[in-house]
């Protein structure tokens, strides 16, 4: 299934990944293209109807892209993922708090505690669900405002190398013909 990230339009998006995930029992894998960025609401909604999918529908999913913060959460989402060899991954900078005297007294440092709305935007506060969510993956403080490549997100042991494991089969195969 491909999945065009230069569609802007959410009902579109949701539609086509909610008729990939319907019309595969077992596997699915799921190609990203276009630019690799989504409004932060639609990354949330996609994140959110991929990971409520049937437990028994593996996914897999390679970007031909390089991706930014709610694509990346969207890719992530996978039980496995890929990416085009030169592509990277890049989560902005994380922005600030709002002042915790204008915050809710449900919690000053859980993200899901309301906010005075005029003291930051949606995007920002989308964008700290995301970086919520990331963080299950990502060391998100350490990597924030870096770009990341392949090797660097295969060290943190999200990325699935087919490349990598065919060249270590590869070894071990000539290495038992040797013996």
């Amino acid at each position: 299934m491909l999945l065009n990230l230069s569609e802007k339009n959410p009902v579109r998006l949701l539609t086509d990944l909610r008729e990939g995930i319907s019309s595969c029992a077992g596997s699915l894998r799921i190609e990203l293209l276009g630019p690799g960025s989504l409004l932060n609401d639609t990354a949330l909604m996609l994140f959110h109807e991929l990971r409520g999918r049937s437990s028994t529908l593996r996914v897999h999913m390679h970007s031909h892209t390089c991706l930014f913060d709610g694509a990346i959460l969207l890719w992530l989402a996978a039980d496995t993922r890929t990416m085009r060899p030169d592509a990277w991954v890049q989560v902005t900078e994380i922005p600030e708090t709002p002042p915790a005297g204008r915050r809710s007294r449900h919690g000053a440092s859980d993200y899901a505690a309301s906010i005075v709305a005029e003291e930051e935007c949606p995007a920002d506060t989308d964008l700290r669900s995301i970086i919520d969510h990331l963080d299950e993956w990502l060391p998100v403080h350490e990597v924030a405002g870096l770009r990341l490549f392949p090797k660097d997100l295969s060290e943190l042991g999200i990325l699935h190398d087919d490349i990598e494991n065919k060249a270590l089969a590869g070894y071990f195969k000539a290495t038992a013909q040797i013996e």
